[in-house]
C-alpha cells in the first residue's frame, strides 16, 4: 500500500534574521522510496535519524524530488547519492542563468550546481509518472520550474506542493506571497493543485485538507526554541509554540 508520511515538519515563520526555511520532508514509500525534498543542512542530522528510525538506509532511496532549487529544499540532496534526481526542466537553467539575480532570488545555492550536474536525473517538462500512483507534475510561479507530487492512495488524493503552496494562507489568497516567476502561474499553480487534491502538503506549514470548500488542518503547528540568555543560567531558556488543529 502507498503512503506518504512527513518525516520532518515544516513551519510558517521567519525572524528578525530572515526565515527560518524549516521545511516539509516527505517520504512516499511504495515498492520504490521517494523523498520530497531534502531540507537545508540544519536538518540533516534529524533527516538521517529519522530515515534510520524507519530501517531505510540512504542508499535505498530511488527517486529524490526536488521541488525547486532553493537552499532550504535541496541543500541535503548529496547524501543520497544512488537516487536519481527529479527536478523541473526550467529549473536548472533558471538557477544557471543571472535570472535569479535579476528577480531578487537570493535563496539559490549556486554552489551547488556544478554538483547536481553531475548527478542521474530526470528533468520534468509536463508530467513524469515516477510508479503507477505517483506523478510529478509542474507547477511554477514560486520559481519558473516548480514542481508538485500528485500521490493517489485508497484515502484519496494527496498533492505534496513545495513552495507552489508554501502555507495555508497563500493557498487561501490564490498567490504565493513571495514569487520569482511569472504571478499569473503561481496563481494557475494554486488553482491547478486546489482542483485535484484533497489532502495538501504545503511547503512550510500543516498538512490539510480540503472537503466541501472547507479548510481542515491536520496536526499542530509545534516548535521549540532553545535560548542561551544569561551566564548564570545552567538550563535554556525554553520558547514553545503550539497550535491545535482549527478549521479556516
Amino acid at each position: 500500500m502507498i503512503q506518504v508520511e512527513i518525516i520532518l515538519p515544516g513551519f510558517p515563520g521567519k525572524t528578525s534574521r530572515g526565515f527560518l526555511g524549516f521545511c516539509n520532508i516527505s517520504l512516499i514509500h511504495s515498492d520504490i522510496d521517494i523523498l520530497f525534498d531534502t531540507g537545508h543542512l540544519s536538518d540533516r542530522q534529524l533527516l538521517l535519524s529519522e530515515l534510520e528510525r524507519r530501517e531505510i538506509n540512504v542508499k535505498d532511496i530511488n527517486y529524490v524530488i526536488l521541488s525547486h532549487l532553493h537552499y532550504d529544499h535541496c541543500l541535503n540532496v548529496d547524501l543520497f547519492e544512488n537516487a536519481t534526481v527529479i527536478l523541473g526542466e526550467q529549473e536548472l537553467s533558471y538557477a544557471r542563468s543571472g535570472e535569479p539575480e535579476k528577480q531578487g532570488d537570493t535563496f539559490v545555492p549556486k554552489f551547488m550546481l556544478p554538483f547536481l550536474q553531475k548527478r542521474q536525473m530526470i528533468k520534468v517538462e509536463n508530467e513524469l509518472k515516477l510508479a503507477d500512483n505517483v506523478r510529478v507534475i509542474r507547477t511554477p510561479g514560486h520559481t519558473p520550474g516548480s514542481i508538485s507530487a500528485i500521490v493517489d492512495s485508497a484515502d484519496g488524493r494527496t498533492v505534496v506542493t513545495g513552495d507552489a503552496v508554501k502555507n495555508a494562507y497563500e493557498f487561501r489568497l490564490g498567490k504565493p506571497e513571495i514569487f520569482f516567476g511569472r504571478e499569473e502561474d503561481a496563481r494557475e499553480s494554486i488553482s491547478k493543485i486546489a482542483k485535484i487534491a484533497e489532502f495538501i502538503i504545503p511547503g512550510h506549514d500543516r498538512p490539510f485538507t480540503i472537503r466541501n470548500g472547507k479548510l481542515r488542518y491536520q496536526g499542530e503547528l509545534c516548535l521549540d526554541i532553545y535560548t542561551r540568555q544569561a551566564p548564570e543560567l545552567e538550563d535554556w531558556v525554553v520558547y514553545s509554540i503550539s497550535t491545535r488543529p482549527s478549521n479556516l
